[in-house]
């Protein structure tokens, strides 16, 4: 086979553009730390890679979402705690209205008082974050919760409960709907409300006690005229008697498991009703409680009144902190679930760095020696080009 002069230039060129080719990748390697520079260089491991970029794009993405969904959290739970302080100097006040050393002005000023706290607390139910949005108005983030509506208060927000994505398979509920927390709470001692008649003219307080866990029907306690005081009579919804009989002061009147306790004098014609326990928002029981110890005590069936009132806002109190209490132990549950995966994606980011470290990372020893011999086989592809070209019959000619 004849090979021409050109030919064996090409030759010695082409194998010095290769050994250079060699040693600029292994330069480059070296320079990057990187063993993988192009995914020609290992299609396997490159497409691993690119899986690992797209796994911890997803968990920074996550670690955002756990700074947000603790925030919003940790936020409600603070609220939650502010409003249970209110409650708790709202209780402390009661205690202290209810008692006979109080004329209308020191009442007026503890209900001057309690108003106040009722202010404070629909500031907590309307707090905002960071942002700006509410943070008791579910999804509908941009509205006033909680607005006074006349005598009443009306929720503006939606049930809405927004959850946040913190990880590929696992969603916490960062926001809760106002009406839940400050609505849905019961009347009475949880299961049983006292309703006293506007026009009573006896001077008696009534203490409710009960060992049943609902009722479902309602129950008039009169004291017939024509019978005497000391004559009672109990009827359910239906008209029905279902107690009947003769009280002395402190003995209990006792009917479907549920005891009334009757302290002073009661009138002929006098009656109250007991009733299964509704819901009702707490901006309703603090104004009612404002109401009823700003009015003036002007005769003794309304001071009975009123400490029988005062009684059973002890018990609406402590419904209500039973209520915020069981709030903010749910929320301490989502912060609690919220540190678990936090650590959980520490603990995959780290997987995921490690996995790429041993796809990617170049093996220095390995390169500063690959460096050598291919720095030593660019030498000799030189070297030989310089004798090849130095090979020519013209030479030996004379």
């Amino acid at each position: 086979m004849r090979i021409s002069s050109s030919q064996q230039f090409q030759q010695g060129i082409d194998a010095i553009l290769r050994q250079q080719a060699k040693l600029t990748k292994t330069q480059e390697q070296l320079a990057t730390g990187n063993r993988i520079l192009t995914p020609s260089d290992d299609p396997a491991a490159s497409t691993q890679l690119i899986k690992l970029s797209a796994l911890i794009a997803s968990n920074s993405q996550y670690d955002r979402n756990f700074t947000f969904a603790q925030n919003q959290v940790g936020l409600a739970e603070s609220k939650l705690k502010s409003a249970g302080d209110i409650i708790q100097r709202v209780r402390e006040l009661v205690v202290q209205a209810n008692t006979a050393i109080h004329n209308d002005s020191s009442r007026g000023a503890i209900a001057k008082e309690i108003e106040n706290n009722l202010s404070a607390m629909l500031d907590v139910a309307n707090s905002k974050d960071g942002s700006g949005e509410y943070i008791f108005s579910g999804f509908n983030a941009t509205t006033k919760p909680f607005v006074k509506d006349g005598n009443g208060y009306q929720y503006k927000g939606d049930q809405g409960e927004r959850f946040l994505q913190v990880s590929e398979d696992i969603q916490v509920q960062v926001r809760d709907s106002g009406a839940e927390i400050f609505q849905k709470i019961r009347e009475g001692d949880g299961r049983l409300k006292l309703v006293l008649d506007s026009g009573m003219q006896g001077n008696f307080v009534v203490n409710l006690e009960s060992n049943v866990d609902s009722i479902v029907d309602s129950y008039v306690v009169a004291f017939p005229e024509g019978t005497g005081a000391q004559q009672y009579e109990v009827k359910n919804s239906a008209g029905d008697v279902v107690a009947s009989g003769t009280y002395n002061e402190n003995d209990q009147i006792s009917f479907n498991e549920i005891n009334l306790t009757i302290t002073g004098t009661a009138v002929p014609g006098d009656q109250f009703e007991v009733q299964p326990a509704a819901y009702r928002d707490i901006f309703s029981t603090l104004q009612k409680l404002v109401d009823e110890l700003a009015a003036p005590i002007d005769k003794a069936p309304r001071q009975a009144s009123l400490t029988t009132h005062l009684g059973q806002s002890l018990n609406e109190m402590d419904q209500v902190l039973d209520k915020f209490l069981g709030a903010r132990a749910v929320l301490g549950n989502r912060l609690q679930q919220l540190d678990v995966r936090a650590n959980e994606n520490i603990d995959a980011k780290i997987r995921y760095d490690r996995s790429i470290s041993e796809l990617k990372d170049l093996d220095y020893a390995q390169a500063a020696s690959r460096l050598n011999m291919q720095m030593t086989g660019l030498q000799a592809a030189q070297q030989s080009y310089v004798k090849v070209q130095g090979l020519s019959l013209f030479n030996y000619l004379k």
